[in-house]
């Protein structure tokens, strides 16, 4: 019995590790430019279906897809943040707030829209050959993929973290996080600091794509995936990498504990308890600051 719950809560922090990367992009643009993109959870969606597609036709393995699709992504989301949100960077903060989220939720639409036209929405995997190999001691089992999650999870965060803290950029990011209008008397080019942040948050969805590709997909997940995104951000506060993927773990130990005393079919209320417990008690978030 004691092996069984243990290996409920493996598979909890391997969840957890994905739901750190669906937040961490979101996260970066939020807390950025006040930008509140939900769309990112039909972009990681599309992310799923690009890694499905290079594996079925070029016989690409998912985790090399990485990259090609990075790239690709962070292309797209300079392409998106041009032509749909480039626009908003004059307008007060709670007014970004409030036209990114109409945007970004009919971006949301159309996406989920056209990928059920172009592609149906029959549900589609990505399985190479290692997708059923596991490791196995003292009877548990931890799948491999379940291990590169993880990986790709904590080598996202510390490279992210390392560019925004050691960089020239990075630091320039953080300051117009700051305060945007100080960062412009230094002589920080706020527009295309803005610019570069949302091609990498955009860029940030390919990741999870490609571990959400490796299990059942379907474009309806977009909606799903946005909300985890909104969980997370709400457990991890903003302005931490590390908060993020710590947000994450903590969605999916409470979504792996859920299951244990209530049962399967409660598994998604449990986010959306946990984001209403944090707004009212803390929403600082776990490693954020109350102001």
């Amino acid at each position: 019995m004691v092996t069984a719950y243990i290996q409920i809560l493996i598979y909890g922090l391997i969840n957890g590790a994905l739901y750190g990367l669906v937040g961490l992009g979101l996260a970066l643009v939020f807390g950025v430019m006040s930008y509140l993109n939900v769309a990112h959870g039909a972009l990681i969606m599309i992310a799923s279906y690009a890694c499905f597609w290079l594996f079925h036709l070029l016989k690409v393995d998912p985790f090399l897809s990485s990259l090609l699709i990075v790239p690709c992504f962070f292309l797209l989301g300079v392409i998106i943040y041009k032509i749909l949100f480039d626009s908003l960077k004059r307008f007060p903060e709670g007014q970004k707030t409030k036209n990114s989220l109409l945007i970004s939720f009919g971006l949301l639409l159309i996406l989920s829209n056209l990928v059920t036209i172009l592609w149906t929405a029959d549900e589609r995997a990505v399985t190479p050959h290692y997708a059923g190999f596991v490791i196995q001691f003292f009877g548990l089992r931890i799948p491999y993929i379940g291990i590169g999650a993880v990986l790709f999870a904590v080598v996202v965060s510390i490279l992210l973290d390392l560019f925004l803290s050691k960089t020239y950029f990075g630091k320039g990011i953080r300051a117009a996080s700051q305060d945007h209008e100080a960062a412009a008397m230094m002589g920080i080019n706020v527009g295309t600091t803005y610019l570069i942040s949302f091609g990498i948050g955009v860029a940030l969805a390919g990741i999870p794509g490609i571990i959400v590709s490796l299990s059942s997909f379907n474009p309806s997940l977009s909606f799903e995936l946005t909300n985890k995104a909104l969980v997370v951000i709400i457990l991890a506060g903003v302005g931490s990498v590390y908060g993020v993927l710590l947000g994450g773990f903590a969605l999916g130990l409470a979504e792996a504990i859920g299951v244990l005393f209530i049962g399967a079919t409660y598994r998604e209320v449990i986010g959306l308890v946990l984001f209403v417990l944090f707004l009212l008690l803390r929403p600082q978030g776990l490693m954020g600051k109350r102001s």
